[in-house]
């Protein structure tokens, strides 16, 4: 399973970070977030539609990609190009022209896909009326078809029943796989697991069926796998998080979050110097407060907020990297371009503090500059009035 899963983890997050990039030169964009963002029905965005929100429900008709990240996101309407959504909870109840991307604790299908379904998280359900028209790739800890697969079914997962139809392949590596007596598997059926599968009475399988039993050395490579999924798991969560945080902070505070990247251009040594004070400097004010009996829930207040803040760090000094970048678009003002950026420059980062040694530097300059643009940045726009 655990091979598949990062496979998984892999397509999911590709797909988003290409979606993402791609948004850049998309001036067109239509952007959108608040607490609830509803697409009514009848409505039509012949745009792309970007947004960030809480709660998303999409009852109405979508011409261009829908590119969603919330808590809950709801299609109950058309969306006539690709849908990339990641949430806590994912339903596809209407349709989808092109191919489908999520990534969620819970993750529902009842509608129709025209293109490839590619679904990592805890759980698929997909619908007895729901039809897939191109492949479904999987990575989750459970997962029910029992609806049309038109391609075929690859990819891993803890439980796994199938319960309708699949005209290709299926290829999975599970711990548990139940083929239900409605099933009908056109292709060939091979499978992974130290348990042999359940093919109950009725179940048609076309093809060839394979198990394969995993041995001593491939448990132990699994297991290994299943901990860099973990990591990998954990360094995706972590990216997402900070830039659904970065997506609604730009498109509520678009000239407060371009002030603070162009203090760090602009004014980089006074940057520097405020942030080396606040990660410095509060954390031992705020362990010296507590010492006072009266002073402990001042000081974990402290530094509790000195904790986000350090974290919050990364967003001004990656839409720096991103707009420094996306010169070359003309107008890097735009909130388009701005997403485009901070997407841009967050994956920049990510990908320099993996690097052995320099990472470390790069991290800390990224929370010294990201922490002193803050205080730059304020300051001057209290003078400017």
């Amino acid at each position: 399973m655990s091979k598949h899963i990062l496979r998984g983890l892999g397509a999911v997050l590709v797909a988003t970070l290409v979606t993402l990039l791609a948004s850049a030169p998309v001036l067109a964009a239509d952007l959108r977030s608040g607490d609830t963002v509803t697409v009514a029905s009848g409505d039509v965005v012949d745009d792309d539609l970007y947004v960030a929100a809480a709660s998303i429900v999409i009852d109405g008709t979508v011409n261009g990609d829908l590119w969603a990240v919330g808590r809950e996101v709801t299609v109950n309407g058309t969306v006539n190009g690709s849908l990339v959504a990641v949430a806590q909870t994912v339903d596809v109840n209407g349709q989808v022209g092109h191919a489908v991307r999520v990534a969620g604790e819970t993750l529902s299908v009842r509608g129709n896909i025209n293109g490839d379904l590619i679904a990592f998280g805890g759980g698929l359900n997909i619908a007895s009326a729901a039809v897939i028209g191109g492949d479904l790739l999987l990575g989750v800890g459970n997962a029910r078809i029992d609806g049309l697969i038109e391609g075929d079914v690859k990819g891993g997962g803890g439980e796994v029943t199938i319960a309708g139809g699949v005209q290709g392949d299926v290829e999975l590596q599970v711990d548990n796989l139940t083929v239900a007596p409605m099933a009908n598997i056109q292709g060939d059926l091979t499978y992974t697991s130290e348990n042999e599968a359940d093919i109950e009475s009725g179940a048609q399988v076309g093809g060839a069926t394979t198990h394969n039993v995993p041995e001593v050395e491939e448990a132990a490579e699994a297991a290994t796998a299943v901990a860099i999924a973990g990591i990998v798991m954990g360094k995706v969560v972590a990216f997402l998080m900070i830039l659904v945080i970065g997506i609604i902070t730009v498109l509520i505070a678009p000239r407060r979050m371009v002030s603070m990247a162009d203090s760090i251009r602009t004014r980089p040594l006074p940057s520097l110097g405020w942030g080396a004070v606040i990660v410095f400097a509060t954390p031992i004010a705020a362990i010296v407060v507590c010492f006072t009996v009266i002073g402990i829930p001042v000081g974990l207040i402290a530094l509790a907020v000195w904790g986000i803040a350090v974290y919050l760090s990364q967003i001004p000094v990656a839409l720096l990297i991103g707009r420094l970048i996306l010169r070359r678009l003309g107008d890097v003002e735009s909130k388009g371009v701005l997403l485009g950026a901070l997407a841009l420059g967050l994956v920049i980062l990510v990908v320099l503090r993996a690097i052995p040694f320099l990472g470390f530097w790069v991290g800390l300059a990224t929370v010294l500059f990201g922490l002193g643009a803050v205080v730059v940045s304020e300051t001057r726009l209290r003078a400017q009035g």
